[in-house]
């Protein structure tokens, strides 16, 4: 029966993320933004809605494991999506994609060793911790170099809008609609999710990580997959860089709402989480520079590493559990 639960709340996530993702690039394309930012934060910020009011939800029912292995499995599994985006493209993504992507990508290393170090040791600070208050800087400074960034290029080619027909009322109600529809189904998933790690004996910390983590990025998903349709490659590479960031950065908003610094007593294992994170940065942030052409059967030889990655973090945890 739980399981049966949490699968319909997943369904609602995947319809009310696939509102939120399509009415958020109506927006993008009312504000005349560029391509490469939009997929970087304003997309990325609608897509992780599932992910800031599961783990939010979680902190609150005092599941901290859940929460941290929610953000930390959802940035995992932005990179996994790439693994698929890639299947489905004739050419290697990240041979495709602007190397703009590479200062995202190095400033997400940055914040990812920000959590490393907080979950090895964190320095409490009355409720919060150091390292976590060190992210809501550095999310900013990210924000403002992305932007200083992008000016230094020419604008992207102006496009035939595609949503001239929407009204921006009308866009701006149905994302509220949808953005509510994924408050109340990500309030419900810690819950099912808390209850699935007893029945299975699987662990808070690996349920988080693996599980509630791939509901949770399933509007990444439907954005990622549409956008490769379109052949938006900047589009999907931004939305999992962007939502890469703003899941690590969500760590330090977690860490106001829990009553104790969150890294402090958070599983040591997710340490591992951060460290595979980082090798996955590392090797897209290699093939965007290199840029080979070549694939190995149906994947490029980067998305291969991800996806052995991902495994690797998967088994690692069912052993640490």
């Amino acid at each position: 029966m739980t399981l049966l639960a949490f699968l319909g709340v997943a369904l609602l996530v995947v319809l009310a993320g696939h509102r939120v993702a399509f009415y958020g690039d109506v927006l993008a394309e009312k504000t005349r933004m560029g391509r490469s930012l939009v997929g970087l934060f304003l997309v990325a910020a609608t897509t992780s809605l599932p992910e800031l009011f599961s783990s939010t939800s979680a902190l609150l029912q005092d599941l901290p494991d859940i929460a941290v292995g929610n953000l930390l499995g959802a940035s995992m599994v932005n990179f996994l999506l790439l693994v698929f985006v890639d299947a489905f493209h004739p050419h290697p993504v990240t041979a495709r994609a602007s190397q703009k992507h590479a200062l995202s990508l190095g400033l997400a290393v940055l914040l990812l060793a920000m959590v490393g170090l907080g979950l090895f040791r964190e320095v409490g600070l009355g409720r919060v911790g150091l390292m976590a208050l060190l992210l809501f800087p550095l999310y900013a400074l990210a924000l403002w170099l992305s932007f200083r960034y992008a000016r230094r290029f020419p604008r992207e080619e102006a496009q035939e809008e595609a949503y001239a027909h929407i009204p921006l009322r009308l866009a701006l109600a149905r994302y509220g609609v949808g953005a509510l529809v994924l408050v109340a189904a990500a309030a419900v998933l810690p819950v099912l999710a808390d209850r699935l790690a007893q029945e299975t004996g699987l662990g808070d910390a690996w349920v988080g990580t693996f599980l509630v983590a791939l509901v949770t990025t399933l509007p990444e998903a439907t954005v990622m997959m549409a956008a490769a349709r379109m052949g938006a490659v900047d589009l999907a590479v931004g939305n999992a860089v962007g939502s890469t960031l703003f899941n690590t950065f969500l760590l330090g908003v977690g860490d106001f709402v829990y009553p104790i610094p969150l890294l402090e007593v958070a599983a040591k294992g997710h340490a591992a989480t951060v460290f595979v994170l980082q090798a996955m940065a590392g090797v897209v942030l290699v093939s965007l520079m290199y840029r080979s052409l070549c694939k190995l059967w149906v994947l490029s030889y980067d998305n291969w590493a991800v996806l052995f990655l991902y495994f690797l973090a998967m088994a690692y945890g069912l052993v640490l559990r």
